[in-house]
């Protein structure tokens, strides 16, 4: 499994094709967007989708707990995808094993009641997390005197090879003031953006992380936009 590097604020962090970004120097692992507990929440409303996903996310995570020997691991928002189901409890007995703090930075799909959270372990944040140079919250922001980390977007690239191939993959995008983490979940879609000319975007395959900023493969949706 191939990783990636970039320095962000001063400080070296690591990208993982699990869509996890880890911190070194504070040994905490960040991602976004896992969306649990989506196949039971489309069950219930009569859609018979697989529950694979879920135990796919938290095998995922486990692992990247163990092989960073992250200390806390932080959430930046839409862990749950949405009202309560039997997918929480399954999610509330992996945290009993999980041998690091949890946190979370609450984003528009976590509308679990606070004590939920609070019972399973979880430590909340509502809009924003500060700790040395990032401000970690869940929709793209600016804030003042921070490099802001966040989610939400889903972001994707889209990119064109010789003979007319196209592929669409998710991607870590990182702006000057800001960057956007790819959603960790495996059934959440994509959101194609367009890097700005200076704008570092690393795709993700189920192996890698490449390094395609500048390449004229990633074709722009979203002229004038940055992270």
């Amino acid at each position: 499994m191939l990783t990636a590097e970039i320095d962000l604020a001063g400080e070296r962090m690591v990208m993982s094709p699990y869509r996890a970004l880890y911190w070194p120097r504070m040994r905490w692992l960040l991602l976004c967007d896992a969306h649990l507990g989506k196949a039971a929440h489309f069950r219930k409303a009569g859609l018979p989708l697989p529950d694979v996903h879920d135990d796919l996310l938290l095998d995922r995570l486990s692992w990247l707990i163990r092989e960073y020997g992250a200390e806390r691991l932080v959430v930046l928002g839409d862990l749950f995808h949405s009202a309560y189901n039997s997918s929480w409890d399954l999610f509330s007995l992996w945290l009993e094993r999980v041998p690091c703090e949890v946190h979370l930075v609450l984003g528009n799909h976590d509308v679990l009641a606070d004590r939920r959270y609070l019972e399973a372990g979880l430590k909340l944040h509502d809009e924003v997390l500060l700790e040395g140079p990032f401000a970690l919250t869940h929709e793209p922001r600016t804030i003042s005197g921070h490099y802001t980390l966040a989610g939400h977007l889903h972001p994707g690239v889209h990119l064109e090879g010789l003979g007319r191939q196209h592929l669409r993959l998710p991607c870590f995008w990182f702006g000057a003031e800001r960057g956007v983490l790819p959603a960790f979940g495996t059934a959440t879609g994509l959101h194609v953006v367009e890097p700005a000319a200076l704008d570092r975007c690393f795709a993700v395959t189920e192996r890698s992380v490449i390094d395609v900023s500048g390449t004229q493969g990633a074709r722009r949706t979203q002229r004038g936009r940055t992270p």
